[in-house]
């Protein structure tokens, strides 16, 4: 008997249970799925959680929702079923890597405003204007973004954290590499990036926070919006 999502379910594993169980059962295009009541009952999810989850499986063209009948099986495709899972694990990774960033980074702008070097200002600066002559010409400037960050990181003169945020970079660098089949990722935030590099060079440390918690936001927003 398969085992109850015992946490508050992403929809990877929602949809996961559900490729296990069309599987398991060897339900073919046509067939009807349980009753949404009785695979809440299967799960332990919310409905709000289980109808999100179908609705992304209908949109695949995996399931059919048929009104007033239930759910069946549209395309019995584990392909297309395994796709939708890599992609909803690595949005899911990024929102994790997100929420990370938040809480460290935090920390780290408090301790950038408080610590960075003239020298380390003017290096920050160079970038800057680069990344804006790029933004404004429509040229792609994910690399001068992601430098921008990790001269941040660096200018916080904390080898604690440091280290905590780099242990991150795998992951974070994914950032800058168009996740999620995205084609210009998270450029309405690259202005927040010169008002950022502003406010550290005033050791306005309110405003910087604000500002850095503005561009992280609306990253998080950019990522959780995907489908």
């Amino acid at each position: 008997m398969r085992q109850r999502i015992n946490r508050t379910p992403l929809q990877s594993e929602i949809i996961k249970y559900i490729q296990e169980y069309i599987h398991d059962e060897n339900l073919e295009t046509g067939d009807k799925l349980p009753s949404q009541s009785e695979l809440m009952e299967m799960m332990g999810v919310s409905r709000t959680s289980l109808r999100e989850a179908i609705k992304t499986l209908e949109a695949k063209d995996v399931l059919e929702v048929k009104n007033g009948k239930g759910v069946y099986v549209k395309h019995n495709d584990e392909n297309v079923l395994m796709s939708q899972l890599n992609f909803l694990e690595e949005k899911e990774s990024l929102l994790e890597v997100m929420e990370a960033r938040r809480i460290l980074e935090k920390e780290i702008i408090k301790l950038v405003v408080k610590n960075i070097t003239d020298k380390e200002l003017e290096s920050l600066g160079e970038v800057v204007k680069v990344l804006m002559d790029k933004y404004h010409r429509g040229e792609k400037q994910n690399v001068e973004d992601k430098k921008f960050h990790y001269m941040i990181y660096e200018a916080s003169h904390n080898r604690v954290m440091h280290r905590l945020i780099l242990s991150l970079s795998r992951s974070m660098d994914k950032l800058w590499d168009f996740p999620l089949n995205m084609k210009e990722p998270f450029t309405d935030t690259i202005p927040l990036h010169e008002e950022l590099y502003k406010a550290i060079c005033e050791r306005d440390v309110k405003r910087a926070l604000e500002i850095n918690e503005h561009i992280l936001g609306m990253m998080y927003q950019t990522i959780q919006q995907q489908k």
